[in-house]
């Protein structure tokens, strides 16, 4: 039984000796994943707007577990960033529509910018045209502002964003009929398609030091920018 007992006792000893070098090892290669991850994002760039989107589809795609659960991304940048709203008492009982409280946005949210990543979802029981952007005879190559114009491809997934400064290319246009995006109204027949809304989904909100666009934080929440105190950040 003395026998027995020694030998669990140097088996349980070597097993928990592996689960500590596992432990060990799975700790060691997530900071080197992280250090390469930081080496591989662009600090400071001229073109603010991109290089905030590359660093945030980075992480987005090596370190959220969101990136798993869809195949289109819509993304959103925002040059300021603005502390949590406040709802207030304004005018009477007849003011505007009825209303007598309204949303006021909060301070400014000094020397930040944001990065918006959500799943983009085209709705299987909608119409034909539903949660797609039309195709029309103004949606010509060179055109701004009728459609999203800029895009990422990771991993077989497609991340893209309206840049209203970007022309359309015959590239975008052919990156929007792959993924099943775009619905012919060139006869003017639709006009306006619908889109289904989910105020459950939840996004990847990522805020940059505009200093250094390598420091920044992501936060995932259902909440939409401006409505939920942004994190801090400690920027030069």
């Amino acid at each position: 039984m003395v026998i027995n007992f020694h030998i669990k006792s140097h088996i349980q000893m070597f097993g928990n000796m592996k689960v500590q070098k596992i432990v060990y090892l799975s700790a060691l290669l997530l900071v080197f994943s992280c250090t390469s991850l930081k080496k591989s994002m662009i600090t400071t760039s001229e073109n603010l707007h991109e290089t905030a989107i590359h660093n945030a589809i980075l992480d987005f795609s090596t370190n959220c577990n969101l990136f798993k659960k869809a195949s289109i991304f819509s993304v959103n940048f925002n040059d300021s960033v603005f502390n949590v709203a406040i709802l207030e008492q304004v005018g009477g009982r007849n003011y505007k529509d009825g209303r007598t409280h309204e949303w006021k946005r909060g301070s400014l949210y000094e020397g930040i910018a944001s990065v918006s990543i959500l799943a983009y979802r085209i709705c299987e029981f909608c119409g034909d045209c539903c949660d797609k952007f039309l195709y029309t005879t103004k949606t010509t190559v060179g055109s701004k502002g009728k459609l999203p114009s800029r895009y990422i491809e990771k991993d077989g997934k497609l991340f893209f964003w309206w840049d209203n400064d970007y022309p359309l290319t015959e590239e975008m246009l052919a990156i929007l009929w792959k993924y099943n995006l775009l619905c012919d109204d060139t006869e003017g027949f639709i006009g306006f398609p619908d889109h289904t809304t989910d105020d459950s989904q939840k996004s990847a909100d990522y805020y940059f030091c505009k200093s250094d666009l390598s420091k920044y934080k992501r936060v995932i929440t259902n909440v939409g920018l401006g409505y939920y105190k942004p994190p801090k950040l400690k920027c030069n």
